[in-house]
């Protein structure tokens, strides 16, 4: 008996469980034709939930972008019958036209039904009056040849403030190359009588392969207060609001079939090249080493598409390169990138040496020309090692004594080297130590230079700091100062740089003492701090000032690095919101 009432116990109890399992789902949308650029709200109510519910929305990114999401709890109570349900609101964004089906899906264990479908009508080509946001999206050419600069600009107008959590569509196109031109710009512009906030990003993108490149629909998406008085948790209730621009479809042209084939391919609306020598050519010799910097300069390319230079060999000469120096700027809307090499050249034989000339071709997008920038050839003349000579024209050593090997006696090889015109022995031996003792003496003078340089200076005393402007680019330098003179421990140049410093953190021109800079700090230790240093200066109190110094620095130190870590926070902040377009 026992056994069959713990078997019915178990059967009730999985009946129970599968009826909760298994909930009423119901789905339904706000409306089934829309626009293109319009949004859908799909509302998927559970019965009898109360939170946590499990659902698989995958089904819907074949035809939808999930914008935003929100719940709503329902409970309530008719004739002693209470019933509870949750709504979710999807907020679906269609990504093409025509009639688009939401298929079911699977809902906390149930499948929702089928049959919902919504219409997706073009977009008028005219803008509407009145919009209080609306997306841009404009190219500067609707064709170009493979790796020349695209520019794409996408534009937000509102006339919303305290837009919060902006999102555009990100650009992943394939076989391209992208990159952001410098940060957003936000400025204001009248349309149709209408005062807007414009949020703008632009883009340059440099296609790798000819056809056409697809830049994909783009889309805004944001948050803002719904404008109520109706308060969550005293939170203002927001809602999504979102924004939708058409893409493009440009062509991509091969490049020229009569372009050089050996050459590089360089698509730009400029380029340049220039070189520059370090050295002047009217004293060359053998041995000297002669720079040459060479600079190329394209605009509409990054630096990274500039190729190295290929430099023809010269006999007489050995090159030497240094790394080169790749960079990329951003002027006037466009990419400009510069590649500079820099070689030294080392002279091996005299008589005139012609370095050759550079020439590189690159074609021009504006007047579809193939041009060459160019270099010209110099001759540099090189002379024979830095020596004098005789009157009979024989090379010399800079001692002044010729020695012909064709001429030496073959006997003593000591005694070889003294012949008629050389002086005595002992004016030789003379000359040697009085040019070791000119050499000790500049020696011992300019070490004690270096040590003297090297030594810790007598700090400045004087007040420059109450003399210097106001700069918020000073307070780094203030500090500076004052770190080397808590370093010093230099307690006169400590007071002055601690009040400098206090100066141009607080951006205040009316301190003047320690107890000032530790009243705008609102520090207590400071103060005391301060008290002791001045104690210590004027010769009252018997402490440790090093200590003091020390901890002077650490306090100055943290109340920087407070001060940053609110900046940073406030940056980010700033960063994912948008500025009020009407000002105060």
């Amino acid at each position: 008996m026992v056994n069959v009432l713990a078997l019915i116990l178990v059967s009730v109890m999985t009946l129970f469980s599968t009826a909760a399992q298994a909930q009423p789902v119901t789905a339904s949308i706000d409306r089934t034709e829309i626009t293109r650029g319009e949004t859908v709200t799909l509302t998927l109510r559970v019965d009898g939930a109360q939170g946590g519910v499990q659902m698989d929305l995958s089904p819907l990114e074949e035809d939808f972008e999930l914008v935003g999401t929100r719940t709503s709890s329902q409970l309530r109570s008719i004739n002693n019958r209470t019933e509870m349900w949750i709504d979710y609101y999807l907020t679906l964004f269609p990504r093409s036209e025509g009639q688009l089906e939401i298929p079911p899906l699977q809902v906390a264990g149930v499948t929702t039904q089928g049959g919902l479908s919504v219409n997706v009508l073009p977009r008028a080509e005219t803008r509407m009056d009145g919009q209080e946001l609306f997306l841009e999206a404009v190219i500067d050419k609707e064709s170009l040849y493979v790796q020349e600069q695209l520019l794409f600009s996408i534009r937000l107008y509102y006339t919303i403030n305290g837009i919060r959590n902006p999102v555009f569509t990100e650009l992943n196109l394939p076989d391209t190359v992208i990159q952001n031109i410098g940060s957003p710009n936000q400025y204001e512009k009248l349309v149709d009588g209408v005062r807007y906030g414009v949020y703008e990003k632009q883009y340059a993108i440099f296609p790798q392969r000819s056809g056409t490149l697809t830049i994909p629909d783009i889309m805004f998406r944001g948050e803002v207060t719904d404008g109520s008085s109706r308060y969550v948790f005293r939170n203002l209730a927001t809602r999504t609001i979102t924004s939708f621009t058409e893409g493009y479809e440009i062509e991509v042209l091969e490049k020229p079939a009569n372009y050089p084939a050996n050459a590089i391919w360089l698509p730009a609306n400029n380029l340049t090249i220039t070189q520059r020598w370090d050295n002047d050519f009217s004293n060359v010799r053998i041995g000297d080493a002669v720079g040459r910097v060479i600079r190329i300069e394209a605009t509409g390319l990054d630096g990274a598409a500039l190729p190295p230079l290929q430099l023809p060999s010269v006999d007489t000469v050995n090159i030497y390169p240094d790394p080169p120096s790749i960079e990329r700027a951003y002027i006037d809307g466009n990419v400009v990138g510069t590649r500079v090499e820099a070689y030294q050249l080392v002279m091996t034989e005299t008589g005139s040496v012609r370095v050759p000339g550079i020439s590189v071709p690159w074609f021009d997008v504006d007047t579809e020309e193939i041009k060459y920038a160019t270099i010209d050839d110099i001759a540099i003349s090189v002379g024979p090692l830095r020596s004098t000579a005789d009157g009979s024209g024989q090379q010399l050593p800079e001692d002044g004594n010729a020695l012909d090997p064709g001429t030496l006696p073959t006997g003593d090889p000591a005694a070889s080297l003294i012949d008629s015109r050389s002086p005595p022995l002992w004016v030789l031996t003379l000359a040697a130590a009085l040019t070791a003792l000119v050499f000790a003496f500049v020696w011992h003078t300019r070490r004690r230079q270096m040590l003297l340089s090297q030594a810790p200076a007598e700090p400045e005393v004087a007040a420059p700091m109450y003399r210097r402007g106001l700069s918020t680019q000073d307070e780094a330098n203030a500090f500076q100062e004052l770190s080397q003179a808590c370093a010093q421990n230099h307690l006169p140049a400590v007071r002055l740089a601690l009040i400098g410093w206090g100066r141009q953190y607080f951006q205040d021109s009316d301190l003047h003492s320690l107890d000032d800079v530790a009243r705008r700090a609102d520090n207590e230790e400071l103060r005391e701090l301060g008290l002791r240093l001045q104690q210590a200066l004027y010769g009252s109190g018997d402490h440790d000032s090093k200590a003091d110094v020390r901890r002077i620095l650490e306090l100055v130190s943290n109340l920087r690095n407070e001060r940053n870590k609110v900046l940073s926070k406030a940056a980010k902040e700033a960063r994912y919101a948008l500025p009020p377009l009407y000002r105060a």
